[in-house]
């Protein structure tokens, strides 16, 4: 599986790669570089993953996004899922 970080979490694609994981972000996936500053609508990143089939996972801090994933049946991980799941099970 590859991984794609929006565009909130792009150090988290770094660290990522430097454990040995796929991961990249939306604006190297989608433009070929990693100049945050061009924006990429949630239209777009939707149209990108549905590309995929599947072979991508998003990760994201964004809601609404995330819901269009679910929507559209993209996978994805809700960083806030991740963390509060982490806090119930360290209780």
């Amino acid at each position: 599986m590859r991984y794609m970080t929006d565009a909130h979490l792009s150090g988290l694609a770094k660290e990522l790669r430097e454990k040995g994981i796929d991961c990249q972000t939306v604006h190297r996936m989608i433009l070929d570089h990693e100049d945050s500053r061009v924006k990429i609508s949630d239209p777009e990143i939707v149209k990108f993953l549905t590309s995929q089939k599947g072979s991508v996972t998003l990760i994201t801090l964004d809601n609404e996004l995330a819901e269009y994933c679910s929507k559209f049946e993209i996978p994805f991980i809700r960083v806030q899922d991740v963390v509060s799941r982490h806090i119930e099970d360290s209780k």
